[in-house]
């Protein structure tokens, strides 16, 4: 992965966004959303399932199938449980098997701790123009391994400042990461 504090901190230097971007105004009602849920229940799931797909070109497909374990899993990860990979599979299933699906749905519910993964992310990291290993579980859990590293640099506090003084609210480390990343790989296509 191609996550590294120096190409971040120029990145940084450049990055400029729009308020009126429907993307960048439409995230804290998403947040919003989430902090006034004391319990993920199914209507939850579905809503905002449907929510974060307005963000993708894609359709979704929710298996319900699996809904107690699903639920139960969403919310731990709302209050803070680290996901380990076969818990991710499972909730990925769900959401139309997507793992960039998944990763909006978690950031929303816990923008703290999950970072959202869709296929600008991956190409910032990986420099690859095939999408091929965004949808496994493994890519993403390594990718929330990295920020989380990486906000523990000495220089990470100036990169984040750089970052949200973009933004007219505040955003966690692992949204600026990830929103540097989209919005500079957002200006070069």
């Amino acid at each position: 992965m191609n996550l590294n504090i120096e190409k971040l901190k120029r990145d940084a230097e450049n990055l400029t966004v729009f308020a009126n971007d429907s993307y960048i105004e439409s995230y804290p009602e998403f947040l919003k959303y989430f902090e006034s849920l004391e319990l993920i229940e199914k209507h939850h799931l579905i809503i905002s399932s449907h929510f974060v797909y307005g963000w993708m070109p894609t359709i979704i497909h929710i298996d319900t199938k699996n809904i107690e374990k699903v639920l139960f899993l969403l919310n731990a990860a709302k209050s803070g449980h680290e996901l380990k990979i076969d818990e991710l599979e499972i909730l990925k299933y769900c959401i139309n098997n997507s793992m960039v699906g998944l990763s909006k749905l978690l950031h929303f519910m816990n923008p703290r701790d999950y970072a959202i993964w869709d296929s600008r992310i991956f190409k910032y990291l990986t420099g690859k123009k095939s999408q091929y290993g965004i949808d496994k579980v493994k890519n993403y859990s390594a990718y929330l391994e990295e920020i989380k590293k990486l906000t523990q640099h000495p220089d990470y506090a100036d990169l984040h400042f750089k970052i949200e003084r973009n933004f007219n609210y505040s955003i966690t480390p692992m949204r600026a990461v990830e929103i540097l990343m989209f919005e500079t790989n957002r200006k070069e296509k």
